[in-house]
């Protein structure tokens, strides 16, 4: 078995569809009262619900080249996005750890 989506509730969705096309610059479409994004094999479905009390919970981009992820801090910051940790260096990994518009943790991961 392998994941296949993922579903979270959003309180403005509107928001959430600009911060995911527009910051992250991913391919972002809205169906209805939903807003897919998709990669070739994994779905995130946002929707407007807003979210539950969280537990600890994050999602993760891995990208090429740690000098990728301190690309994307800079995107970050500039955007105004509230980054919680990082750029650093762990051995071979290096995170990045931010949230979107409803306090998901996001991070952007090289190794």
């Amino acid at each position: 078995m392998k994941i296949s989506h993922l579903s979270l509730g959003v309180n403005d969705l509107a928001a959430s569809e600009k911060f995911y096309r527009d910051v992250l610059g991913l391919a972002a479409q809205r169906n209805g009262e939903e807003v897919f994004v998709r990669w070739p094999d994994f779905l995130l479905v946002l929707s407007e619900k807003p979210p539950a009390a969280r537990g600890k919970f994050h999602f993760g981009f891995r990208v090429t080249s740690a000098a990728e992820v301190d690309a994307w801090a800079e995107r970050l910051r500039g955007h105004g996005v509230q980054i919680i940790s990082g750029p650093a260096t762990d051995g071979a990994l290096r995170q990045l750890f931010f949230l979107d518009p409803d306090s998901y943790e996001v991070e952007i991961f090289s190794e």
